[in-house]
């Protein structure tokens, strides 16, 4: 593990072998963290997939239960208990799936959305600079063989001028963009820890207070019904 956490600006004007060097495990920090956070991202957007899927089928099958007094069965006489236990059992069904749509909300807020936020940002950003860099240096070498051909004896001094100027300027903006994706590096490695860590809080902390809520809401509010379903299906 290299142990330098920062690229120092100043060094990304010079095309040395310890500056390659240095910014290339930067490079390949960089991409496999863009490999890592897009796996990451997938499994935490099946498990967002799969809290919204509970809360729809919760409120499926809340629906269903009060299907069951609409049907009229021929043999369904004495049913009147059956039909009050299944409507209290569809309400407690519907809070649940309250529960369940709120908790699949505050995933998506604080555990699917700040991942996106950094790889749209941070790791985009670090894409955007590179490819930028290339293109500049692609250009400032074609501008570079400008002057050598217009330096030859029967070119003349004004575009020998153009020339030049074309090839500061393309430099320049060269530099820009390499101190750019030098601070763009950097601040991906500042960013990490909390991107990393940020989406799995919010995970949690959301599963807890579903948790919480879900005890209070069945155990201290239904331990005498369920004694009582318990007692009606031994009978």
């Amino acid at each position: 593990q290299c142990a330098v956490k920062s690229l120092f600006l100043l060094v990304s004007l010079q095309n040395c072998t310890s500056t390659r060097s240095l910014l290339s495990v930067f490079e390949e920090d960089s991409g496999m963290l863009t490999d890592y956070t897009n796996k990451l991202l997938q499994s935490m957007q099946r498990v967002f997939g799969a809290q919204s899927e509970m809360g729809l089928a919760t409120e499926q099958l809340s629906q269903q239960l009060l299907e069951y007094e609409k049907k009229n069965f021929a043999l369904g006489k004495g049913d009147e208990e059956v039909i009050t236990t299944l409507q209290s059992f569809a309400k407690t069904v519907g809070e649940l799936n309250s529960l369940h749509s709120e908790l699949a909300n505050q995933m998506a807020d604080s555990m699917v959305f700040p991942l996106i936020q950094f790889r749209e940002k941070d790791l985009t950003a670090c894409s955007y600079y590179l490819i930028l860099m290339s293109l500049l240096s692609s250009r400032a070498e074609h501008e570079a063989a400008m002057v050598k051909y217009s330096r030859l004896p029967k070119k003349k001094e004004n575009e020998k001028f153009v020339c030049t100027e074309e090839v500061a300027y393309t430099r320049r903006k060269q530099h820009q963009a390499s101190l750019q994706y030098y601070c763009a590096l950097n601040a991906l490695q500042y960013r990490k820890r909390v991107a990393m860590l940020e989406p799995m809080l919010g995970y949690t902390q959301a599963q807890i207070s579903f948790f919480k809520k879900g005890i209070e809401l069945v155990s201290k509010k239904m331990d005498n019904f369920l004694s009582s379903v318990s007692n009606m299906t031994q009978r």
